[in-house]
């Protein structure tokens, strides 16, 4: 596929961002978890350029940032193409969150605050009595934040800022039982909240984001992300 494609696929979606590499770098990596950028496809600066009116410059700034983060791979004399995502990369990536969410997790439950916990129990209250699939998603993120938040530590920051960018969040969202299975979680996280089980909030924090890439790779293999897979 040219990247060509990418224009009738994806320039309705563009969504307004202050900073032109920002907005280059989030639509490419749209682009190549959605598939309208398959593995291995040349990536075109112009085209790319023309469909978000900028200029070539945060184009490239762009490129770099997601070569740096292993969605591109930057080849001399040649230009850009888009990496292969595998399912050990999958893996490897959601296994590292895992471990990260389990330390937050385990520090979250001694330094919540009342008001935290019950902000907590508003949120899952929320989403239980909404119907939007993005207000669900929205309001879920919200409530894994928080708790990430007040587990977190500086040098626990600059990983998560890392990791937060490394691999995009539809290859989860996108996939079908990512809903219930983030109902199990949080009731699971209030109980061991509720209960000061530092153990059990680590141990249901890495079952949580295990099955996370599960569901990803599950869905991605649905999609023939991985055509030549057997």
């Amino acid at each position: 596929m040219s990247t060509h494609d990418v224009d009738p696929r994806l320039a309705s979606g563009r969504r307004p961002y202050g900073n032109l590499k920002d907005e280059a770098a989030s639509f490419l990596r749209d682009a190549i978890v959605s598939g309208a950028l398959p593995p291995h496809s040349k990536i075109d600066q112009d085209q790319v350029a023309d469909t978000l009116g900028i200029s070539r410059a945060p184009v490239r700034e762009a490129l770099i940032e997601l070569a740096q983060k292993g969605f591109v791979d930057a080849i001399p004399r040649r230009g850009a193409f888009v990496a292969a995502v595998t399912v050990e990369d999958i893996e490897d990536h959601y296994e590292v969150v895992a471990l990260v969410s389990a330390m937050t997790a385990k520090r979250a439950v001694k330094r919540l605050t009342p008001a935290q916990i019950d902000e907590l129990r508003r949120l899952d209250q929320e989403i239980a009595a909404t119907t939007d699939v993005v207000r669900v998603r929205d309001l879920d993120r919200r409530f894994f934040h928080l708790i990430a938040n007040a587990g977190r530590s500086p040098r626990l920051d600059t990983i998560l800022r890392f990791l937060g960018g490394a691999l995009q969040g539809s290859f989860y969202f996108d996939a079908p039982g990512w809903a219930p299975h983030e109902a199990t979680y949080r009731q699971q996280m209030l109980g061991a909240i509720d209960a000061g089980d530092v153990l059990a909030a680590a141990r249901i924090s890495e079952e949580h984001v295990r099955r996370c890439a599960t569901l990803s790779v599950d869905h991605l293999r649905s999609r023939g992300y991985w055509p030549d897979a057997a």
